[in-house]
């Protein structure tokens, strides 16, 4: 799978609430920054994940930009109270997701 398509499945497992289907995508030191949840392993990010689930919900991507090693990802997280733009950044090592920078306006957010 290219970085491309793996941040990619990221966001779609991610809004689909599919929290296992992560697993896969992630290396097991996974750096993951952002406002709600900070983690420096798979385990412990799945597992505040299954804490505090993403609750399903539509999006719409708005651009994707690509380097060598990562992958940044702007998207419409389409909640059914509101609509939250998000900025994520995921670093690669060995075609899985490394580190992820999680950055969005959270005053939508509920």
């Amino acid at each position: 799978m290219k970085q491309r398509d793996t941040a990619l499945a990221f966001v779609e497992r991610f809004c689909a609430g599919d929290i296992g289907g992560l697993h896969p995508l992630l290396t097991a030191d996974v750096h993951v920054e952002g406002p709600l949840h900070q983690s420096e392993s798979r385990a412990g990010y799945l597992e505040s994940l299954r804490r505090d689930p993403p609750q399903a919900c539509g999006y719409r991507i708005l651009s994707i930009t690509e380097s060598e090693d990562a992958v940044s990802v702007y998207y419409r997280y389409e909640k059914s109270d509101a609509v939250i733009t998000i900025a994520q950044l995921f670093e690669f090592r060995r075609e899985k997701i490394s580190g992820i920078l999680l950055v969005f306006d959270g005053r939508g957010f509920t």
